[in-house]
């Protein structure tokens, strides 16, 4: 047994439905393999396969062809075996918004079982007779239940032997070329493309109706499989003529069921299309016609206006294959198909024909809105295309008008949609006329940073009354300026945008015209072709006007805005492959084109194939914003580990990268290229900025090291160094620290972050070395002049004692010669107190001539002797610390410099001893210098 439910369970789900029309579904069980006979016979008469598992299938009809169908198994049945199971019910079918096909079944349908039947058995639904009754030599039988099937009174299908039950449908088809079939490359071309087209024809016996002077053909179709067959071989040949660039002219198709229409010339105009507005290369048909080889072909959109959608809407197919179902994609961007509705002239403006140019929203507008299509840069398209979506309002003039206006001055995706939209034609629009008269530049396009300043404009109150829509007073305005100081470039401007929204193209061109010969600068040169241009665009003259725009392009070669409007002039004209490679070369050259393409209304005739072109770029930057998203969050996480928070490099990295991953993560092509152009050099940059960081600290590191050297020979002259125990914790503190940072690699963050957090301690440390050194220097220097002075006294002393030791006693021996001499008598009989005087006066004497000595000498003996040891060590460094060639390419990877080891080495026993001793009772010695003796050496 086969539950139907395990089909509709497998069916593409339609959340939300933009068609829904009634049908009828068919259920079919088999065994063993489908007899392919059958899936012919079903598609020929219309009917399209929704879902198949094995055994069992659903299919879906729009029209009681599928009743014929089943008349003709069971003719084919009588002679050959058929065991099969059919089942038709009534169902709902429902069409997405991306155009996929489903079906909707009653509950009590959805739950049968049903089995294998021995032969071929048709079982219809009650609510099913008329449909039946009312096709000739169908009726059906007597009610029967079975197990498994909903009870709703089945019955049987039966079928009369003798008639023929083909379809009665037809079908005509028409092509019309592009382009103008009186010039010779249009005539060539076509002539070329229809021979191969004639081929096509003679394969499957189609006859034919050619007017060259209108430039339709036109042929019927007499079945649903002729029209399969038409629809393969035309898309095939199409792909086949595109690809080699043989024989190929651009073309628009349509196909329509006859209703009773007659063949002849007339015939595309009775078809109700407007077929200046039709997709080249696309096969156009109604939704229902469409859908019937939905198996085989895509359906698409068609914007072609109207109040409502139905089945007999005009849509276009293309083959799967070929449209991307193996592998190129398209961008989905539905437009708001009732915005493109109208029949009235083309708004010179916007392009639209909902409204005239007189009312056209865009009119009030600022000249300059770049701010709009940024803002368009960062939505994703998935809800651009739902603005568009809630945007589809009806389309009449009074409700599109007041809606527009509202959304202008609104924040949401919608307005900023409505912004983008009427921002396409800002060049050519009246805001941008009052900024003429203050441009500096020579070329378009315009800065608005380099304007002269503004000053009073003659003809402010004229633009004024044309913008407030007062045409007449304009114009009277205008002609007063013009009496009083001339005739100028801008009024004769403006005069033209006034005939313009008086609907007077003819004299909006003179005037332009005339503006063209008052024009003084390239600027203004410029922007009158490019409102001629405009104009020959808007009424159908894309050829004129292709020409002045690439008048305009030699002019001001820097301005995109020629090409893009040559871009648009080729979709409209149908040579929609010409105008993919313009814009590819826009969006290469400004991504903001990209955006532009997407929401540009006057490309609807060439939108399937534009969107089509725009999906390799897409893809590409898609990917390459993909990895580089990746990259972008793995920077984030590292930049905390590189830099702290207060370097100055990482609070507008952290930004930088922020704006970069929510860029990122946004599906839109500018943010795509933005996040690529944007992470281009910061990579470069951060590694930069690592690199002279390190190189930073190495350099301070190399100072700090100087500085330490320098400290620790000062303290090696400290002559108490057992009282040094602060001191040396610190000093060793500094060398292990410097030690570290020369040692490791700083190009890992960890090592990186941990250097820079170990500089400021050896400063800190250093500069408690360089206060704790003012007190070791003033010890260092009071030790030295007391020894100075204490030899100096000690030399004096002996020799003032030795000559009173020699001078007394000869004194004495030669005053006893001379009598009565009291002096004489004096010292000899107080010769011990005279001696201890005498003794006195030469100590207290020497003490202040070795003073006096010191003094004069201390500076002299000082430099004398700290110069003595710094020649002794320069010429121990020299011989011993000599770098090798292996060592100076280490030094270029980042291992320790001179500074470095030095520090390393010279503290390296005040480092072992600090270790050894910690912060025990006796502290450790800074390691001996080139001359620690100086004791011995004083």
């Amino acid at each position: 047994m086969y539950t139907l439910s395990t089909l509709l369970e497998r069916l593409q789900g339609v959340s939300q439905a933009r068609l829904i029309s009634s049908g009828y579904g068919l259920w079919m069980v088999w065994s063993g393999s489908f007899n392919n006979a059958v899936g012919h016979t079903l598609r020929d008469h219309g009917l399209v396969q929704l879902v198949e598992d094995p055994c069992q299938s659903l299919w879906l009809s729009f029209t009681p062809e599928v009743f014929r169908a089943m008349a003709k198994l069971q003719i084919w049945a009588r002679l050959n075996p058929l065991p099969l199971f059919c089942q038709v019910f009534p169902v709902t079918a429902l069409v997405g918004y991306d155009m996929s096909l489903s079906a909707s079944v009653p509950r009590e349908i959805a739950r049968q079982q049903a089995g294998v039947a021995e032969d071929l058995e048709v079982l219809l639904h009650p609510k099913l007779a008329e449909a039946v009754r009312g096709i000739h030599g169908l009726s059906l039988g007597q009610a029967v239940s079975m197990q498994g099937l909903a009870n709703l009174g089945w019955t049987p299908l039966v079928a009369d032997q003798g008639l023929d039950y083909s379809s009665p449908t037809n079908w005509y088809g028409v092509i019309r070329p592009l382009g103008r079939l009186g010039e010779r490359e249009a005539i060539a071309g076509w002539r070329a493309f229809f021979s191969e087209v004639q081929g096509v024809f003679q394969r499957l016996n189609i006859k034919y109706l050619a007017d060259d002077a209108k430039g339709f053909v036109i042929f019927p179709l007499e079945s649903y499989r002729q029209v399969r067959q038409y629809c393969v071989e035309l898309a095939t040949l199409l792909a086949e003529l595109k690809a080699t660039q043989r024989a190929y002219w651009p073309c628009v198709f349509a196909v329509t069921e006859q209703r009773g229409m007659s063949f002849s010339m007339d015939l595309p105009h009775r078809m109700g299309l407007d077929w200046n507005r039709l997709t080249p290369d696309f096969l156009h048909m109604r939704y229902r016609d469409g859908f019937s080889l939905y198996d085989a072909f895509k359906v698409n959109e068609v914007n072609y206006g109207g109040e409502q959608e139905s089945l007999d809407s005009w849509c276009n197919v293309t083959r799967r294959q070929a449209d991307g179902q193996g592998g190129q994609g398209a961008i989905e961007m539905p437009l708001p198909r009732r915005w493109l509705a109208g029949a009235g002239k083309e708004c010179f403006y916007c392009g639209l024909k909902n409204h005239t140019s007189a009312q056209c929203p865009s009119r009030t507008m600022p000249a300059f809105r770049a701010q709009n299509w940024v803002a368009l840069g960062r939505a994703n398209l998935s809800d651009m295309a739902l603005g568009f979506k809630a945007l589809d309002e009806a389309g009449d003039s009074d409700k599109f008008l007041g809606k527009i206006g509202s959304l202008l001055s609104a924040q949401s995706m919608e307005a900023d949609l409505v912004r983008a939209v009427f921002s396409i034609g800002t060049p050519y629009q009246p805001g941008l006329l009052p900024v003429l008269p203050r441009v500096k530049a020579r070329e378009w396009p315009l800065d608005p940073e380099q304007l002269n300043p503004e000053e009073p404009w003659p003809l402010a109150e004229a633009h004024f009354a044309l913008l407030s829509g007062e045409l007449d007073k304009s114009k009277e305005l205008l002609r007063a300026v013009c009496a009083k100081s001339g005739r100028s470039f801008e009024a004769a401007c403006l005069e033209g945008f006034v005939s313009l929204e008086a609907d007077d193209h003819h004299m909006a061109q003179f005037y332009w015209q005339e503006a063209g010969r008052l024009a003084e600068t390239n600027i203004q040169q410029c922007y009158v072709l490019f409102l001629q241009a405009r104009l020959r665009e808007v009424v159908g003259e894309y050829r004129e006007a292709l020409g002045l725009y690439r008048q305009v392009l030699m002019g001001s070669p820097k301005w995109l805005e020629p090409t893009y409007r040559e871009g648009v002039c080729m979709v409209k004209m149908g040579f929609t492959g010409q105008s993919l490679d313009i814009f590819a070369d826009l969006v290469n050259r400004e991504p903001m084109f990209f955006n532009r393409i997407l929401v540009d209304l006057e490309t609807d005739r060439g939108r399937v194939h534009v969107l089509a072109g725009l999906w390799e770029p897409w893809l590409e930057a898609q990917v390459k914003a993909k990895n580089i998203g990746i990259k972008v969050t793995s920077l984030l996480k590292e930049l905390p580990q590189w830099f702290e928070e207060d370097h100055a490099f990482r609070k507008p990295a952290q930004a930088h990268l922020e704006r970069m991953d929510a860029l990122a993560n946004t599906e839109n092509y500018v943010a795509f290229r933005e996040v690529v152009r944007g992470m281009d050099g910061f990579t470069v940059e951060m590694q930069k900025q690592i690199d002279e960081e390190i190189k930073r600290i190495k350099e301070r590191v190399g100072t700090y090291a100087q500085r330490l050297r320098e400290v620790q020979y000062e303290a090696g002259w400290f002559p108490f160094p057992k009282l040094l125990r602060d001191f040396n914790r610190d000093f060793n503190h500094c060398v292990q620290r410097i030690n570290w940072i020369m040692t490791q690699s700083l190009r890992t963050a960890d090592n990186f972050r941990t250097a820079r957090r170990h500089v400021p301690e050896i400063e800190d440390h250093l500069q408690s070395l360089s206060k704790r050194l003012v007190s070791l220097r003033i010890v260092r220097d009071s030790t030295l002049f007391a020894m100075l002075m204490g030899k100096n006294f000690v030399w004096i002393e002996v020799v003032g004692l030795a000559l009173a030791l020699l001078t007394i006693p000869v004194l004495l021996y030669y005053s006893t010669k001379i009598a009565s001499n009291w002096v004489i008598d004096g010292i000899l009989a107080q010769k011990w107190a005279f001696q201890k005087g005498l003794i006195f006066l030469v100590t207290l004497f020497a003490l202040g001539l070795a003073s006096l000595l010191s003094v004069l000498t201390f500076e002299k003996k000082k430099r004398h002797l700290f110069e003595a040891d710094a020649d002794r060590r320069a010429g121990q460094r020299k011989a011993t610390a000599k770098p090798s060639a292996k060592q100076q390419a280490g030094r270029a990877e980042g291992k320790p410099k001179d500074a470095g080891e030095a520090a390393s080495k010279q503290g390296g026993a005040q480092s072992k001893n600090a270790k050894q001793k910690g912060d025990g009772s006796k502290s450790a010695k800074p390691a001996p210098k080139p001359g620690a003796k100086r004791s011995g050496g004083k």
